[in-house]
């Protein structure tokens, strides 16, 4: 029982302190060192974060796993599988956050449609927290995102994260935010992406997320952001090769310390490639 106090303990100030980034939740190593600052990115991870940004020329598997602050043995993993039918384009995936005391897990699945320069996409979530000795409960929500073209070096990207403002009846704290995310992403180069965004919920001040991600080759590719509040750091570094992609993240959080993640993918091209 002091092993469940202390974690929900741990879990109220991680909640508290990561309020902006709605839960402790690893999706991929890129959005991780990118400071999750990647609502205006096309990726196929973009499925949990934003379902507007999937990418509609391959098929692709997805896996990873993160040490979650590493002083508190927390363990965090998710796996996806993301494919594209003609100007649509679908995801399906799962992640899971905790241990065998306390744990949540989701189930997600989401579509985006395009046209023209604009994307449309909606997500469900299916949330479950489960704390042992107590049970656990389960809750739907959606959410719905957004992104422009405005031109070559920019895109626009926003996310409404829990549209239904689901909530869990009795651990509320752990209960999902409604946010709403905007975020621009610029080339200036070709070899060089910065990144910008800003969260904002009913109750709370807004929040902004900085990031950039530069190609050293064409294999090779190194990435760091922050959030000014709580103060958090990111970097990683991604390794792409043709059927294979390998991402390293580490984080560190002012209060809680170190994280460290990997994230694979396994593209597959299509026949809906131009």
């Amino acid at each position: 029982m002091f092993r469940i106090i202390t974690l929900i303990f741990f879990l109220f100030i991680d909640l508290y302190s990561n309020c902006y980034a709605q839960e402790a939740n690893f999706y991929g190593a890129r959005n991780e060192a990118l400071a999750r600052a990647t609502v205006a990115l096309c990726d196929s991870w973009a499925m949990f974060y934003n379902p507007s940004g999937l990418v509609f020329r391959q098929t692709e598997v997805l896996a990873s796993y993160q040490s979650k602050y590493t002083s508190l043995g927390i363990n965090e993993g998710s796996f996806g599988f993301a494919f594209p039918i003609k100007n649509t384009a679908l995801g399906i995936g799962a992640s899971y956050f905790g241990d065998n005391l306390l744990n949540k897990s989701k189930i997600i699945g989401a579509i985006a449609h395009k046209i023209g320069k604009t994307t449309l996409g909606v997500k469900t979530t299916y949330d479950q927290l489960k704390v042992n000795e107590i049970g656990s409960k389960g809750i739907l929500y959606f959410d719905l995102g957004g992104q422009i073209i405005i031109s070559e070096q920019v895109t626009l990207g926003m996310i409404i994260n829990n549209l239904n403002q689901a909530k869990f009846d009795t651990l509320s704290l752990s209960s999902p935010h409604t946010f709403l995310h905007v975020g621009v992403n610029y080339h200036p180069h070709e070899k060089l992406t910065l990144l910008i965004q800003l969260e904002k919920d009913i109750s709370n001040p807004a929040v902004i997320r900085l990031a950039l991600e530069y190609m050293v080759s064409k294999n090779v590719v190194i990435r760091t952001g922050i959030l000014p509040s709580p103060v958090s750091a990111f970097t990683g570094i991604g390794f792409n090769w043709q059927k294979f992609k390998l991402d390293i993240a580490g984080s560190y959080q002012q209060s809680l310390g170190w994280s460290g993640g990997v994230s694979i993918g396994i593209p597959i091209i299509t026949k809906d490639e131009d």
